[in-house]
């Protein structure tokens, strides 16, 4: 028996050095003296790990198990190898069966939570999650991917739950995950408290801090944010979260050429990845005249609209421009003649020498705030569309407003940024005006529930495609949008567009400001107070008014 435990050792001592071949004759030599050794087989299915071979190592993995059940440590090594090959629910069943066994372990139960969660089952993974928890109050994981089960459950409890055991433990893994979740959930002020409390009791979570930076950006509190966001990058230099929003705090208070290249750090996450891969280097801003410049879009309609603008700089100095993006994009971009071609995401590309995404070109073009490109309108309608609807616009009375409430719901914030139409309906009843509905898609349910006053025309509901809603809109006098596509829309071709925006809207509209750079015909209708739209509604159907007024004035005279 003691020289089967040498060998043990001497095979894990191998495995340390990385000396697989050694380990693997040492750990054999022992099994064959003690062929009921556990730990032995469950070394020797690492070494088969680390040399690249899961399928040989399941059997060592599975003797392990045989020999000591009731470790967990050797039913999570087989439930990761079978998860490896792809097998998880084979994966699955090894943990849940060493749980009806008896083997309770914080590790084991978030292990088995987590592949229930990545299956798909949110509800199945609740309880092995808060079983964990019961287990070990501090099992950081449990109470991260508890709140991700929950928040796929659409529970509007996350948070609260959350909350309750941040207070039930006191612990700082709880109350960061607490402070986390309230982020999400937009409650700010407890956000703010919860976060607080962790870094008292833990000031070394870079992920605590970087919450809090997140919780005070959503606020405007873009000094504060700053300094969360340099606290959380100085304990985990590799952060990109923290890079990304310590870049959306300074393009916020106006550093763009900053902020823009710490934002760039938003492509090592996934949720900034393209779905199709380019296989041309990264453009680095160089001009190179003659060479072709690709330039891909794959997010936000606004994204693109936003930042293509910057095309027709590069054509001037002789690069050619590529667009790929969205469908519905093409045929505008086309007819606008701002770039050289335009592509679907899903088409085959001609030849192109570089790459870069639409909001990558705000940092390669060395941009800030006194050099934002505003040239307007760098968009244009084709003709036969605006014909379609000049008709239409030029048979109403007044002044024409188009109203947009609402933008995607794919958008995890929509609900924060879009105010929906309750508190826009003082904006439908304004003397001397035609309100014009342009909200398409989701949001028009909300004329269901709501009346609107007589008169109010519908368009919404006819649109074909953006060339037909940039038609409509070319034609009116002004449009109301919250933070949305119709927002861009109406600034990239020149027409007067009144922005409504909630207290912690992007860094895109600056702070504390009326007016846009990246927009000139665009003023700004901020919240005053969070969540409450009606400061901006009353601001603005006052100078809608005010306007309509003007209009009325020289007839009557």
């Amino acid at each position: 028996m003691g020289d089967s435990l040498r060998l043990l050792k001497s095979g894990a001592a191998a495995l340390q050095r990385r000396d697989p071949a050694a380990a693997r004759k040492a750990l054999r030599q022992a099994l064959a003296l003690d062929p009921g050794q556990g730990d032995a087989w469950s070394i020797l299915g690492v070494a088969a790990i680390g040399g690249g071979d899961a399928v040989g190592a399941l059997t060592p993995f599975r003797r392990s198990l045989c020999c000591a059940p009731a470790n967990p440590a050797h039913a999570r090594n087989l439930a990761a190898c079978l998860k490896r090959l792809g097998r998880t629910m084979d994966a699955a069943a090894v943990l849940d069966r060493a749980v009806m066994e008896g083997t309770l372990a914080p590790d084991l139960l978030c292990d088995l939570a987590d592949l229930r969660l990545g299956e798909g089952k949110a509800s199945a993974a609740l309880p092995p999650y808060r079983l964990a928890l019961l287990l070990a109050p501090d099992h950081g994981r449990s109470l991260n991917n508890l709140a991700e089960a929950l928040r796929r459950q659409e529970m509007p409890e996350a948070a609260t739950e959350l909350c309750r055991l941040a207070r039930l433990r006191g612990t700082a893994p709880a109350w960061a995950a607490a402070g986390a979740e309230l982020v999400e959930a937009g409650r700010i002020a407890e956000a703010r408290s919860a976060l607080c409390r962790a870094l008292t009791l833990d000031p070394a979570d870079a992920v605590a801090w970087t919450n809090l930076g997140f919780a005070h950006l959503q606020r405007h509190r873009a000094e504060a944010a700053v300094a969360a966001f340099a606290r959380a990058r100085r304990l985990d230099p590799a952060s990109a979260e923290a890079a990304v929003g310590q870049g959306s705090a300074l393009m916020l208070m106006g550093h763009v050429r900053d902020g823009a290249a710490l934002y760039e750090e938003r492509l090592r996450l996934s949720l900034f990845r393209p779905p199709r891969r380019f296989d041309r280097p990264d453009w680095d801003g160089r001009i190179r005249p003659g060479a072709t410049l690709l330039v891909h879009a794959d997010r936000g309609l606004g994204d693109a609209i936003q930042f293509i603008r910057y095309a027709p700089i590069l054509r001037a100095q002789g690069m050619r421009v590529l667009f790929c993006g969205q469908d519905g994009l093409l045929e505008l971009l086309r007819s606008s003649g701002i770039v050289d071609a335009a592509f679907g995401y899903d088409e085959d590309l001609p030849p192109y020498d570089m790459q870069v995404h639409v909001m990558s070109l705000i940092h390669r073009m060395d941009s800030d705030l006194d050099s934002i490109p505003a040239e307007i309108p760098y968009l244009r309608v084709p003709a036969a569309a605006l014909e379609r609807w000049s008709g239409r616009a030029a048979g109403l009375a007044g002044l024409k407003v188009g109203i947009v409430w609402a933008g995607s719901t794919q958008f995890r914030h929509d609900c924060v940024r879009s105010p929906r139409l309750a508190p826009l309906l003082p904006l439908f009843d304004i003397p001397g005006t035609t309100p014009v509905v342009l909200q398409f898609g989701q949001g028009r349910e909300d004329m269901a529930k709501l009346s609107l006053p007589d008169g109010v025309v519908d368009w919404g509901g006819e649109f074909h495609g953006i060339v037909d809603t940039a038609a409509a809109v070319a034609g009116l006098d002004v449009v109301v949008s919250s933070c949305t596509f119709m927002a861009h829309l109406a600034g990239a071709l020149g027409r007067p567009v009144a922005v409504l925006l909630h207290a912690g809207s992007e860094w895109r509209w600056l702070r504390e400001r009326e007016e846009s750079p990246w927009y000139p015909t665009a003023r700004l209708y901020r919240q005053s107070v969070a969540d409450d739209w009606s400061g901006p509604v009353t601001r603005l159907r006052a100078d809608l008014a005010a306007l309509a007024e003007r209009r009325i004035a020289p007839a009557r005279n």
